[in-house]
């Protein structure tokens, strides 16, 4: 059974090296197995110095360019290169581990499993401010989960697996049943293209799950995540949950509730109310609590108010635009180009 690991990479020249050595550690030859590299890079220099680097590996790594750009479009391109049955998708900013692939091929040869994820363990490379700790939950099988970052480690294998709990960074499927459901949501859009921001690999695990296909956790399928500076500072929190308020809008809306400024408005003053209650308990909080909680709370209240305004501008946005909501619900987006809507 071939499998093609698909790495989408933009803007991370230094962490796409590491995430391709450490699959070459793997000693690959021994698997019926692909790697594509897809280059969603913006920057020219970028883009000859990643070839370069491919081009050096004897052929170990099929390069691919992807100029339309967010990460749906660098996934679509992948997986219309890839040979493989299973596909694979990892982020650029990984390290995987010896146990992985094997891991994960052995789960596909249940020919009733069309997903599979696995943990994706810190690796910190920077200090870490103690409200992060504050992020960190339980998941419903156990283990604990960090979402903001795609962290996850349950500790056990999960025959039946929720697909929503399967990520990007580490994301198994089978090539027919991609396509079958309609791919991958738009995702990672530049800044000035986030009104077309979609739900990404969420809104292909929502497909697989409304579909009842089988999804699998396994433990040995570990990968490590890369999370440095660049992640754990408040800013990357703020602007990580306005995002996810554009995407949760966005589900929402293709999920068939509709917008209206009305309801934006109304769900505003909804939050106003939280903010105020939350600054109550966070004063009350004071002079009771050790700093960590306190740094906790007030990091919440900036990530939740950025949440919110996320969720607001999405919905007006696709309130007052229908060709917006006619994107929203687009059967699928393969092959579409998101460069063609400005």
């Amino acid at each position: 059974m071939k499998s093609s690991i698909i790495i989408p990479t933009a803007g991370r020249p230094i962490a796409i090296k590491g995430a391709i050595q450490s699959l070459l550690a793997n000693n690959l030859d021994k698997y019926d197995v692909e790697i594509i590299v897809v280059d969603n890079n913006i920057s020219e220099e970028l883009s000859a110095n990643l070839f370069a680097f491919c081009d050096s590996l004897s052929g170990k790594v099929n390069y691919v360019r992807e100029k339309s750009i967010g990460l749906s479009a660098a996934r679509h391109r992948g997986a219309a290169e890839a040979k493989g049955e299973i596909l694979t998708f990892i982020d650029d900013d990984v390290e995987v581990s010896m146990t992985w692939l094997p891991s994960i091929q052995k789960a596909f040869s249940n020919p009733n499993v069309v997903l599979v994820g696995g943990p994706s363990i810190p690796k910190f490379t920077s200090s870490i401010p103690a409200w992060f700790w504050d992020y960190v939950i339980p998941t419903q099988y156990g283990g604990w989960m960090c979402g903001w970052l795609s962290l996850i480690d349950i500790g056990n294998d999960v025959s039946d697996y929720n697909p929503n709990l399967i990520w990007g960074l580490n994301f198994s499927i089978r090539k027919s049943i991609m396509y079958k459901v309609g791919g991958f949501h738009t995702d990672s859009v530049p800044i000035e293209y986030q009104r077309w921001q979609g739900d990404g690999e969420s809104g292909l695990t929502k497909k697989v799950k409304d579909a009842g296909y089988k999804a699998e956790y396994r433990q040995d399928a570990l990968l490590f995540h890369l999370c440095g500076s660049d992640r754990l500072n408040s800013e990357y929190f703020i602007k990580r949950a306005y995002f996810q308020g554009v995407s949760d809008s966005y589900s929402q809306i293709r999920a068939g509730r509709l917008p209206s400024l009305q309801k934006s408005y109304e769900k505003a003053l909804i939050y106003d109310r939280i903010r105020k209650t939350a600054g109550g308990i966070y004063r009350r909080l004071q002079g009771r609590c050790s700093v960590w909680s306190l740094e906790g709370v007030a990091e919440k209240k900036l990530t939740n108010k950025a949440y919110m305004d996320g969720w607001l501008y999405h919905q007006r946005e696709v309130a007052s635009d229908p060709e917006l909501l006619k994107w929203v619900n687009l059967k699928n987006y393969i092959n579409t180009d998101i460069r063609d809507l400005k």
